[in-house]
């Protein structure tokens, strides 16, 4: 039987593209991102604060919701990498398809396997990430390389997907003048993009990781000013006409 570990999930959500949504909060993780704010989704053994949830649970819950998707909402899983579990998401996505729903995935695609192709061939919408568009300051913030994750999005690129960017803007980690050139001109190569969003960076979640008893290791970086979006989103317009601040 289809199973998936999910963690939690949220209601009436509006930031997870498009419409109102029914977000899914899956289990595992393989970045390591130093500002993560769901480090309890993370597959460490101590932590099992996750339920298994069968592909008619799920879409159970979708038409409990239904009502207040309107034209444009649907079902969004997230995570963080909710494409860990592609093996059992491909057949809950098949399961909503078939009754209706739209569907969204929240992904940073460091993997690459046949189930993983057939989750995004699927999917209505995908909202990747950019954690950092140089490769080594992108190991340092997340552990891993990020070549798949920029080819994934050239590939959604190509397809011609429905997806949208996000990109949190990290005083000092990733908002430098070389950083936003770099990603304003890999921005340039992706003429089917829609938009690409800038998420503030917020330390809301120290007090997460305090009652998990994890050391934030970000505790000197002050949360991204209004003024640091604005300036972010200057200079990408410069590249692109496709940047949005997201509150």
């Amino acid at each position: 039987m289809t199973k998936l570990r999910v963690h939690s999930y949220e209601t009436f959500a509006t930031q997870d593209w498009p419409g109102i949504r029914l977000v899914i909060f899956l289990q595992w993780c393989q970045f390591r991102c130093l500002y993560c704010q769901n480090p309890d989704t993370l597959p460490i053994q101590l932590w099992e604060d996750w339920k298994e949830m069968t592909a008619e649970d799920i879409l159970a819950l979708a038409v409990k919701e239904k009502e207040y998707f309107g034209d444009n909402g649907g079902i969004t899983f997230s995570g963080w990498e909710p494409l860990l579990q592609a093996k059992d998401l491909k057949d809950v996505l098949k399961l909503l398809q078939k009754n209706g729903f739209h569907t969204c995935i929240d992904t940073n695609w460091g993997i690459r396997n046949d189930d993983v192709a057939e989750c995004i061939q699927l999917a209505n919408h995908i909202l990747p990430d950019i954690k950092q568009i140089n490769s080594q300051k992108h190991k340092n913030l997340t552990w891993n390389d990020n070549q798949l994750s920029l080819s994934f999005i050239k590939k959604l690129d190509d397809m011609q997907k429905n997806y949208r960017i996000r990109y949190v803007v990290v005083p000092e980690l990733t908002d430098t003048e070389q950083d936003i050139k770099k990603l304003g001109e890999f921005l340039q190569t992706l003429p089917n993009l829609q938009r690409i969003e800038l998420l503030p960076y917020h330390n809301l979640w120290i007090s997460k990781r305090e009652k998990l008893g994890i050391k934030y290791p970000l505790e000197w970086t002050h949360a991204s000013t209004s003024t640091e979006l604005d300036q972010v989103k200057s200079r990408l317009t410069e590249y692109t006409d496709k940047v949005f601040i997201r509150g």
